[in-house]
């Protein structure tokens, strides 16, 4: 019963990180007053591209920074589209997900005569720590993907509300009219939410190609992104709480995944829909709750 438990957890863990690195990068968006619905596309279209890069290069380094530059690249069109046009942000990142998607599906077509498998990265057991009982294994017997994840929401976290540039990123998402009449180039500080936000993107979507899966299907990222902008809400757009929700979502994907690996005879379809049936249960007991950002979604131009 123990082992099943610590497998069950272990596994959440893991499946919690591409929802955490997004919802951070997310946060960070929606915080500057940009939502961006393109995040489940901008993960499977990096997932394909670090998966590609490493597998020419050797290299999950190399896949990686192709990865995150992909999602900032594409996060970068979102901002052209959204901050600089004032396209309604909501069109602009249902436009994006359907480009971010098809051309990853595209160039999986494309390139369908060459089935490319890698062996995902192996754990790094960190010293005395590994060896602690059932804690151990859950925690510090993962990979670096996993340990990056809930280090990027500490020290996130620590720069949105206790730094200067967190101050200032919170005020473009509360008043950006008062940030612009002291200095603050509103439009600059969106731009680079949303170029970290696709780069965060871009770390989960490296994750599911190189750190868990070590390969690509379509729609690798099964919802994920959408996920994510849940957990960001259910924080109430904090780095730091984005952690539990992102590991209350990666137990319902765990739990799901585990039931259908030992046969409970329960058709598959259902069991997979334990994360979505989570997510409308959160949104319809939390929404009233959350109060987001008061420019977000909103378009600034100055008068």
């Amino acid at each position: 019963m123990i082992e099943i438990l610590t497998l069950i957890l272990s596994s959440s863990v893991i499946l919690a990180v591409p929802i955490l690195f997004s919802a951070i990068g997310e946060t960070y968006d929606q915080r500057a007053g940009v939502i961006n619905l393109g995040l489940d596309a901008i993960m499977s279209l990096s997932a394909f591209v670090a998966l590609m890069v490493c597998f020419s290069t050797g290299s999950y380094l190399m896949g990686t920074l192709a990865a995150i530059s992909v999602g900032g690249l594409v996060a970068l069109i979102h901002g052209f589209a959204c901050v600089t046009i004032g396209i309604n942000q909501i069109i602009s990142g249902l436009l994006l997900f359907t480009l971010a998607n098809g051309i990853a599906d595209f160039l999986n077509t494309y390139l369908s005569g060459y089935k490319v498998f890698l062996a995902p990265l192996k754990a790094i057991n960190i010293p005395g720590l590994s060896q602690i009982p059932v804690l151990g294994p859950i925690l510090f017997q993962q990979n670096i993907f996993v340990y990056l994840a809930f280090l990027f929401a500490i020290v996130f976290g620590f720069v949105l509300y206790k730094t200067t540039w967190g101050l200032k990123i919170r005020g473009v998402g509360e008043n950006p009219e008062a940030c612009d009449a002291a200095g603050i180039n509103v439009n600059r500080i969106r731009y680079l939410c949303l170029i970290l936000g696709g780069v965060m993107a871009g770390f989960g979507g490296a994750f599911l190609s190189l750190g868990y899966l070590g390969l690509y299907g379509s729609g690798i990222a099964s919802g994920r992104g959408w996920i994510a902008i849940i957990v960001v809400i259910l924080s109430s757009w904090s780095p730091y709480r984005a952690i539990l929700g992102s590991l209350i979502f990666g137990l319902g994907y765990s739990i799901a995944a585990n039931l259908i690996g030992i046969g409970i005879g329960v058709p598959s379809y259902i069991l997979q829909m334990l994360p979505y049936i989570t997510a409308l249960i959160v949104i319809i007991f939390m929404f009233k709750r959350t109060k987001g950002p008061s420019a977000l979604a909103v378009p600034y131009r100055r008068k």
